[in-house]
């Protein structure tokens, strides 16, 4: 009795583990993704983190496969579990899956659209677009709520190349700047109200005059008042800089120089501490990543990891425990990891086969494991 009792036993378990009834490759599935944009390759990397085991690479193809898409910045909703990608050449905003990294959906906006800030709590979607020849430029708001991405109705500015993009974190505001005029702007969200002001009362005194001095790159909040700007500067008469502004009376509170042919790009502030994390996208050995400590008042350098070997550096993420950087190399064609507390070079890994073209971009990441993700 006791040996059939055992044989029937043994067989509901093969029939259960048949069925995937006791799942055998959960732990597989527990991934932390990184998203990477390969803009001349119209494609999306993915890797598992902190390893940089590839996971995946999705192709980038809303317009037909004669016409380019070039994939440019990518921001993550995790909490309602979405990602979402802009592509600069075919004008459309894509809607992805977290989990499965299926497309969702795709919008037409039109003119370049570049950067983006998302507000998970109301699922709303908001898009600078480096528009260039145009008569008024446009903030895209973009409805995520529902079965499909809905157009709402665009925020008109008077600058050209609208940038950065920033979203408050009572989420009541959003700022961006013209890359080229040199100017800043807070639009209030739920009515529509719009304050502008100069970044350089000193050369740029009208919002539609393209100075292209300071010639900002992104914006990002860092906490309730305070916002940070990447300046790129590419004029030798003015440092590469990065500027802090109060963001309730759109007023600079200071700054930090770098080198004139540093040219500072995309940022990122620590989760867990008053620092932030610099790309510098210089060569000739101005080019490497810098971390920076902050006060409302002051800016002070914590440490920079600089090299001849980097070029034309670009995007940067970093994880929840605020122990890895990621940054993309969009002249190198290399992904790297550095160590976010002491400025350390971890790991370089080329995103294709060596002296392939594939001129990374924006790159994101979760902040949370993924236990059930494809």
């Amino acid at each position: 009795m006791q040996l059939k009792t055992n044989i029937v036993g043994l067989f509901f378990i093969f029939v259960f583990i048949g069925c995937g009834i006791f799942d055998t490759t959960e732990a597989n599935n527990n991934v932390t993704k990184l998203y990477v944009t390969l803009q001349q390759q119209d494609k999306v990397a993915i890797y598992d983190t902190p390893d940089l085991t590839l996971l995946k690479t999705i192709d980038i193809n809303f317009t037909g496969s004669n016409i380019k898409d070039t994939p440019h910045f990518i921001v993550i909703d995790e909490e309602n579990g979405y990602w979402f990608v802009t592509t600069v050449e075919s004008d459309y905003v894509a809607q992805y899956s977290l989990k499965t990294d299926e497309l969702l959906d795709t919008v037409y906006v039109g003119d370049y659209p570049a950067l983006m800030a998302v507000n998970p709590d109301n699922k709303r979607l908001y898009v600078s677009r480096m528009m260039m020849e145009a008569e008024t430029y446009k903030i895209n708001e973009i409805d995520y709520g529902g079965t499909e991405l809905v157009n709402l109705a665009p925020f008109d500015l008077a600058s050209p190349i609208p940038h950065g993009i920033a979203i408050d974190q009572a989420k009541e505001h959003i700022f961006t700047i013209s890359n080229t005029a040199d100017w800043i702007y807070r639009i209030t969200l739920n009515s529509g109200d719009i304050f502008d002001v100069t970044m350089d009362a000193s050369n740029s005194i009208t919002s539609t005059n393209e100075i292209k001095l300071l010639q900002p790159i992104q914006c990002i909040s860092l906490n309730d008042s305070l916002l940070a700007i990447s300046c790129s500067v590419p004029q030798y008469a003015v440092n590469g800089q990065v500027q802090i502004w109060n963001g309730n009376n759109l007023t600079i509170q200071s700054k930090y120089e770098f080198g004139s042919d540093s040219k500072p790009w995309h940022l990122i502030k620590s989760p867990l501490r008053e620092e932030m994390f610099i790309v510098l996208g210089g060569s000739d050995g101005a080019g490497g990543v810098a971390c920076l400590t902050y006060t409302a008042n002051e800016i002070k350098l914590k440490w920079q990891y600089m090299s001849g070997d980097f070029t034309g550096l670009h995007g940067i993420t970093i994880d929840a425990a605020g122990e890895y950087l990621y940054v993309s190399g969009r002249d190198t064609h290399y992904l790297y990891q550095f160590d976010a507390e002491h400025g350390s070079l971890i790991a370089s890994i080329p995103l294709d086969a060596e002296n392939q073209i594939v001129s990374p971009g924006g790159i994101s990441m979760m902040q949370n494991l993924c236990t059930d993700c494809e």
